[in-house]
C-alpha cells in the first residue's frame, strides 16, 4: 500500500510540474499572439492624444484634442476652460 502512495505522489509531481512548465511556455505565446490579431484587427482604431498646457498667473488655460486621423490641413479643436471651443471640433 505505501509503494502504491509513493508511485501516486510521484505521478502527480511529475505531471504537476509538466503542467507547471507547459503553462509557463504556453500562457505567453497565447498572450503574444493575442496582441497580434487585435493589433491586425484594430485598423479603424482612433487613437486620439489629448494634451494640456499648463497656467501661471497670467497665462490661460486650454485644451488641444486633435486625431492622428485628421487630414493635416484641418485645425485642432482647442477647448477652453468657460466652455469655448474653436477649430474642428
Amino acid at each position: 500500500m505505501a509503494e502504491a502512495r509513493t508511485g501516486l505522489f510521484r505521478a502527480t509531481l511529475l505531471f504537476g510540474s509538466a503542467a507547471a512548465a507547459l503553462s509557463l511556455i504556453v500562457v505567453p505565446m497565447a498572450d503574444r499572439q493575442a496582441k497580434l490579431i487585435v493589433a491586425e484587427r484594430a485598423s479603424d482604431l482612433d487613437a486620439m492624444t489629448t494634451g494640456s498646457i499648463g497656467s501661471d498667473a497670467n497665462v490661460q488655460r486650454y485644451t488641444i484634442r486633435r486625431s492622428v486621423l485628421d487630414r493635416p490641413d484641418r485645425a485642432p479643436c482647442i477647448m477652453f476652460p468657460d466652455g469655448r471651443q474653436t477649430g474642428a471640433c
